[in-house]
């Protein structure tokens, strides 16, 4: 039986028993009367809702009602942490990481900027967020009160109602979620030499400051030439955390003849951000653009708040904030203290990654951020969503310039394969990145640079470095839509976090800006592997014979789990092992054969069931370096060429013979060997019995396909000890890193002793695989951690189940679809 549930005005729940939708009805007998919001919401299976309404306002009410119903939690921490009072509820945090933030967030004051640029919104988004808001609130209000909360804030005093002004702060955080919200921290930390204010210390992650490591995604769109049985194909493939608030949502959004899409959103943003509608699809990958240019500043030896700029010593202004801090006891201590800044942004101290840029008597830090003030992310997506033709689509982009951080892969019904990154990048002088070209390569600096894969730092004391601004961007200073790179073909375009360069293998992109990432330089081993998938036209790769992609086949490049080294490189890896089975490690020989053996029979995936990937993981890991490339170049045998940019580096590299028991290759394979064993962990265990995800606690453990970057895979799960989620409820358990290891111990069972494992809290997140054909369009789609995040709720886990199958489902999209798959009805006005 499906139960309709009609949700009146004043919150009355009717049941109105089997069938279809109920009407719901205002009691004065005049259903439309005076009301300000009507929506109806439709949920099919696994707590998806299709979401109608006549308008803007009311489709927003509908949005932010059931975000609410679902993960009230989430959005509350959220904006509790962009008030900068986490500390207020839940303390400094573990080495005062709550009061760092604080103090960061204070700094920026997202809530008074939001209120500041609140009228300048169009007016869609000013009515999106003002229903949202206030279908969030009501929802709230249907609760009984803070025992009645989910279970990650139950009880909790910090949840409250909302305006459409705290969910538009939020959007300014998520603009900045690979820019400021980087150095929120070194932000607090940032304190002028002998200074009397407070000092933070803090222990910046490199790569979680200066890269967008741990934020990721493959992404394919395939035109007419290079598919079967239809115009065009999509391959969407996010590689996000799997808990907290960057956790994807699905939802289907529709005010007739006005906007009919679908596919996924983020908690308190009222769009699609993923997903498609009846004329095209698209997905997003993170760009290896520049979202913000670090600056090296001249200082003043008599005073470290003054800098040298165009031969003239500048003040820095200083901005006081205080936090509330919850002792231990539960009384509030207020910590007050200084924020400085430049006319760039703020001084930030990177002292612990590198004593250079660290804040001393002569140099400090500081930096510019192109998603400042970036309001217009709403907009973007809503015209994408309403996009009825490639143009339409494309035009959008010059229209609102508002994509934060992404590249966007776009398909059509016509046939076209399209790649844009219309991210927002600072715009150089020509001496300027003539400069940067140079000084990446340096000793110094390509530690910073990463390959292309990190970040910039120019002298400050010049306007030479400074941005352009042309008056063709919202933002000043940022790179015009018209200079941005992007292509139309009608065979394949790809992106896997590189840059721009490779989008097609054959036709590469040339001549951009260096800030949107270096061309003609070594790939990541995930983005070559991507780069062989779509490009083999031999007969024999996952597009079959015919080399044209079906629907199908094109669902088995999720789901086939193979990897750059599990072929032929393998083979010679495996032949090296048993022609020299002996070899020294730590001053005694080890004998290889049983390594050697587990390698012959892993069968070259990181399906649940193979046996011998995390021998293999263990091995590539001792080769792992923080640079873009992934691997040492000195496991190869032939470096990279630019001319052959796909398939190099390649081979392994040769071994001296004459020294054999020291071959590095093989004590580092001696050593993963003897890891694994210390460890406790087979070295023919099934992968699925040593990765796995633990969603909370006596939850069942779900094993997981897929490997790591580095291991050059399509599917991509991984375990990351410094999430870009900030948030701390409902979090997947992963338990402590062992040291030299990818291995994370944890007490599973209480019993007093670790369980070693790979515990996933990240990598592919929602997949969706999409056709259009003279029949419309059609998707199949994975939700690896599921809708909800509550540990008690129905669909906390169902969809991860499915996941640990590799079990696609379907995305219900036309009418006839939705309408035969209701199981629940919820008609709602105010």
């Amino acid at each position: 039986m499906r139960l309709s549930v009609s949700v009146l005005a004043l919150g009355a729940v009717i049941l109105s028993g089997c069938g279809g939708s109920s009407g719901g009805s205002d009691s004065s007998g005049d259903p439309g009367a005076d009301t300000r919001y009507s929506a109806n919401i439709r949920y099919t299976d696994y707590g998806v809702p299709h979401i109608t309404a006549g308008d803007y306002g009311s489709l927003g009410y509908g949005i932010g009602y059931d975000h609410a119903q679902n993960n009230l939690c989430t959005l509350s921490e959220q904006l509790v942490k962009l008030k900068g009072e986490k500390s207020r509820y839940f303390g400094a945090g573990e080495g005062s990481g709550n009061l760092l933030t604080d103090v960061g967030y204070k700094a920026l004051d997202y809530p008074a900027q939001a209120r500041e640029l609140f009228s300048s919104l169009s007016d869609q988004s000013r009515e999106l967020l003002t229903g949202y808001a206030a279908g969030f609130n009501r929802s709230l209000s249907e609760r009984q009160g803070p025992d009645d909360y989910p279970t990650p804030c139950r009880g909790a005093e910090w949840v409250d109602s909302i305006s459409a002004e705290d969910l538009l702060a939020y959007q300014l955080d998520l603009a900045g979620l690979a820019s400021s919200r980087n150095f929120l921290s070194a932000m607090a930390a940032a304190q002028p030499p002998q200074s009397i204010a407070p000092l933070l210390q803090v222990e910046l992650d490199p790569t979680q400051v200066l890269t967008s490591e741990g934020i990721g995604s493959n992404g394919w769109a395939l035109g007419k030439d290079r598919v079967e049985g239809a115009s065009s194909l999509l391959l969407g493939n996010p590689h996000f955390p799997w808990d907290g608030e960057l956790r994807f949502y699905q939802n289907h959004l529709t005010i007739p003849g006005e906007l009919d899409v679908t596919g996924v959103t983020m908690i308190g943003l009222p769009a699609v951000v993923i997903g498609f509608n009846e004329h095209l699809g698209w997905t997003h990958t993170v760009s290896q653009s520049k979202r913000f240019t670090l600056y090296q500043l001249t200082l003043d030896e008599n005073d470290p708040t003054r800098y040298l700029y165009d031969g003239e010593y500048r003040d820095m202004t200083r901005k006081m904030v205080t936090v509330e801090v919850k002792r231990p006891d539960g009384s509030l201590v207020e910590h007050t203290q200084p924020v400085y800044f430049s006319h760039f942004g703020p001084m930030v101290n990177l002292g612990s990654m590198s004593p250079m840029l660290g804040w001393s008597k002569n140099s400090a830090i500081t930096f510019r951020d192109a998603n400042a003030g970036n309001t217009r992310m709403l907009d973007q997506w809503l015209a994408m969503g309403k996009a009825d033709s490639r143009q339409a689509f494309v035009d959008s982009f010059g229209q609102h310039q508002g994509i934060p951080w992404v590249n966007t892969l776009m398909i059509d019904k016509e046939g076209t394969a399209n790649y844009i990154d219309a991210t927002q990048v600072p715009r150089l002088t020509p001496a300027a990145e003539q400069y940067w070209r140079a000084a990446s390569q340096s000793p110094q600096l390509a530690p910073l640079w990463q390959d292309g894969a990190g970040s910039v730092l120019l002298p400050g004391d010049s306007s030479d470095y400074a941005w352009v601004d042309t008056g063709l961007t919202k933002t000043p200073g940022l790179v015009p839509f018209a200079e941005a790179p992007r292509q139309t073909r009608t065979d394949y375009l790809f992106n896997a976090n590189s840059s721009h360069w490779l989008s097609n293998a054959d036709n590469p992109l040339e001549g951009y800006s260096i800030l949107y990432g270096p061309e003609k330089t070594i790939r990541s081993t995930r983005t070559r592997y991507n780069a062989q998938l779509i490009s083999d036209n031999s007969g024999s790769g996952l597009a079959g014979a015919d080399s044209r992609f079906s629907l199908d086949e094109l669902k088995t490049v999720m789901t086939h789990n193979g990897s750059l080294f599990g072929g032929d490189w393998k083979n010679q890896l495996t032949q090296r092992c048993a022609n020299y089975p002996t070899v020294n490690l730590e001053g005694s020989a080890f004998d290889l054969t049983a390594a050697c053996q587990t390698l012959v029979n892993w069968d070259g995936t990181y399906n649940t069931g193979s046996t011998g990937a995390h021998l293999m993981r263990e091995f590539l890991a001792a080769f792992r370096v923080s640079g873009h490339r992934s691997l040492d170049d000195a496991l190869f045998a032939t470096g990279f060429d630019a001319a052959m940019p796909v398939v190099t580096p390649s081979g392994l590299v040769p071994i001296d013979a004459a020294d054999s028991q020291n071959d590095p290759v093989l004590m580092a394979l001696a050593a993963a060997a003897q890891r694994l064993g210390d460890a406790g962990v087979a070295l023919d265990a099934p992968l699925g019995s040593v990765q796995y995800v633990l969603k909370a606690e006596g939850q069942q453990a779900l094993p997981i396909s897929g490997g790591y970057s580095f291991e050059g895979v399509f599917n991509m799960a991984e375990t990351t000890t410094s999430s870009r989620s900030t948030s701390d409820l409902a979090n997947t358990l992963t338990g402590a890193p062992v040291p030299g290891s990818l291995l994370f111990a944890l007490d599973e069972n209480g019993n007093g002793s670790d369980e070693l494992a790979y515990r996933i809290n990240y990598g592919s997140s929602f997949v969706m695989a999409l056709e259009y054909s003279d029949e419309g369009p059609r998707a199949d789609m994975f939700l690896s951690y599921s809708q909800g995040h509550d540990p008690e709720g129905e669909h906390f886990s169902d969809q991860t189940t499915l996941y640990s199958d590799l079990q696609w489902r379907p995305v219900l999209f036309s009418e006839d679809e939705v309408a035969a798959a209701v199981v629940r009805t919820i008609d709602l006005e105010e």
